[in-house]
This record gives C-alpha cells, sequence and structure tokens, in this order.
C-alpha cells in the first residue's frame, strides 16, 4: 500500500481520537481536577489513561469486535452506567478531600502517578458509551489494511487532547494565589459530584420508568 494511504488512515485515527476525547465530561473534570490539585504531571497521567483506553476500544472496532460486545455492552449499559456514576461518586468525594500540592522541586511521585493513570482506565472502561462511540465512529474506516494506523492516529489524537488541556490548566494553575487554586480544585470536585449525581438519578428514572 502507498505511504499516502497510511498516513491518510493515520490522519483519520488522530482526528477521530481527538473529537471522542474534546468534550469535557467525567474524564475531563477528573484531569483539571487533578493537574489543578498535584500539577501538569498528575493531569498526564490521568489524560493518557484515558488515550489508553481509547486504544484498546479502537482496536477492539478495529478488529471487527464491537459487533460481539455491543450487544452485550448496551443490554448492561445500566450496570455498566452505575459501576461508572459510583466510581465518579468515590473519585469526587476523594479528591474533595485532598490536599493541594505546590511542588518545589522536580521530582515526582511514580506511585501516585501510576494511581492516576490506573484510576482513569478503570473510570474509562467504567462507560459504556466510549466503546460505542468509537464504534460508530471508526466503522467507515475499519478495514483490515488500515487497522494499524488508524488505532495509533486514535491514540495520538486522544493523547494530543489530554495534552493541551493538561498545559492549559497547568499555565492557569501556575498563575492562581493558593487560596484560588484551593477554591477552583473544590469546583472542578463538585462539578464531578454533580456529574455523578445526575448519572445516578438518570438511571434510577430508567429503572423506576
Amino acid at each position: 500500500m502507498p505511504s499516502s494511504f497510511y498516513l491518510a488512515a493515520l490522519a483519520s485515527g488522530i482526528g477521530i481520537g481527538f473529537t471522542v476525547a474534546v468534550p469535557i465530561g467525567p474524564m475531563g473534570m477528573l484531569c483539571i481536577q487533578r493537574t489543578l490539585t498535584s500539577g501538569m504531571a498528575m493531569g498526564l497521567a490521568t489524560g493518557f489513561g484515558a488515550a489508553t483506553v481509547h486504544l484498546a476500544y479502537g482496536t477492539v472496532a478495529v478488529l471487527g469486535l464491537g459487533s460481539l460486545a455491543q450487544p452485550w455492552v448496551e443490554a448492561n449499559a445500566t450496570y455498566f452506567g452505575i459501576v461508572s456514576a459510583v466510581t465518579l461518586l468515590w473519585f469526587a468525594i476523594r479528591t474533595h478531600r485532598s490536599s493541594i500540592v505546590l511542588q518545589t522541586t522536580n521530582e515526582t511521585d511514580n506511585t501516585r502517578l501510576a494511581h492516576a493513570y490506573l484510576s482513569a482506565i478503570a473510570l474509562g472502561a467504567a462507560n459504556p458509551l466510549t466503546l460505542i462511540l468509537f464504534l460508530a465512529a471508526l466503522h467507515a474506516f475499519a478495514t483490515p489494511s488500515a487497522a494499524s494506523p488508524l488505532v495509533i492516529g486514535v491514540f495520538v489524537g486522544s493523547a494530543l487532547w489530554w495534552t493541551a488541556l493538561s498545559t492549559m490548566v497547568a499555565t492557569a494553575r501556575s498563575r492562581l494565589s493558593p487560596r484560588m487554586l484551593s477554591l477552583s480544585s473544590r469546583l472542578a470536585s463538585l462539578m464531578l459530584l454533580g456529574l455523578a449525581t445526575m448519572m445516578l438519578m438518570r438511571i434510577a428514572q430508567r429503572l423506576l420508568g
């Protein structure tokens, strides 16, 4: 295949990954809150956890496994929603109680970064809508010959967005006073709490309706 074919598939994947990542939802708010609380490295770890989930779901879609997974995901969407909402609620409460970390050195806590990365993967994997979005978005592009560059592009596009978001929030963070930084972080935590509450209310209405 000509190199232009692979470049086109890569560009398509980047566009899809970026587009899916951009809307500010639970993962976006978690990335913002962690960047405000602990700095850019924590925001990047969270964002790259989300990008890893996008990579995995993109792989499922281009390999044609989505036709097998989607009916099961849709049939169990309520249970996935409950798990996702409760997980988000736990994150909201936990992060609301966390203190602001103002780094004075260039050292990073690898354990905390690993926890941020893995917990973001857990939250992303608990959201079945992400998989359904990828199945819809990649359907027109998912050919066997384009699978590899397409999936790589999805990861690159998603990672670009999370890097940009973390950078913007970290830049704003550096200009805030400790008091304003604390208030901003608490506001982000409350928004996470609000998202979790709305998810649980919608699930309850669906079950009772």
